[in-house]
């Protein structure tokens, strides 16, 4: 699959690739920066962080695992908890072994709650992405749905199949850009 810019995108459930209509994803590459939007049909909100590059994976959280050039030895993770704190870190595979390292998030993002869940929308500088190719830039999106005293279900617009987001091979490829 390629991954094409302002098409909305309903994630699927990790292991079995079940699309699920709880969260629709969409992004946007412009001259200077990256969006990305989510919108998330979950009343059960689960995330208890309030300071950033907390490891909020632990809660409800929306992610964006982006290679801007198109490696799948390094790329960066952004997320997100419904409640607008943020987590940056780049991750890398020295010797096979995944190291994440975590860093001030270049970012910023908006959550909002709505009727029956939350949004997010981020705002990512292109200039924060070393080494940016926008004809070779890889992505894929995540949501993390923490339910009270059971365990974390995980959804994927290009499932991993496992219970790790963390398989770079999954990154989708992004269109063409259609402005040109």
């Amino acid at each position: 699959m390629i991954l094409e810019e302002n098409k909305t995108y309903l994630l699927r459930e990790n292991h079995t690739g079940a699309e699920n209509a709880e969260c629709r994803f969409r992004c946007r590459f412009g001259e200077e920066e990256a969006e990305f939007f989510f919108d998330v049909s979950d009343e059960n909100i689960v995330s208890p962080f309030t300071q950033d590059n907390e490891d909020i994976w632990k809660g409800d959280a929306v992610e964006v695992f982006l290679s801007p050039d198109g490696s799948l030895a390094r790329y960066y993770e952004l997320e997100v908890s419904p409640f607008g704190v943020r987590f940056w870190g780049e991750v890398t595979f020295p010797r096979g072994k995944k190291k994440l390292q975590k860093l001030p998030p270049p970012f910023t993002a908006q959550a909002d709650r709505t009727q029956g869940g939350y949004t997010v929308h981020v705002r990512l500088p292109l200039a924060a992405l070393e080494g940016f190719d926008r004809s070779a830039v890889r992505l894929n999106a995540f949501r993390v749905d923490k339910r009270p005293w059971k365990r974390l279900r995980l959804y994927a617009l290009n499932p991993t199949r496992c219970k790790t987001f963390h398989k770079p091979e999954c990154l989708l490829p992004k269109g063409a850009d259609e402005r040109r």
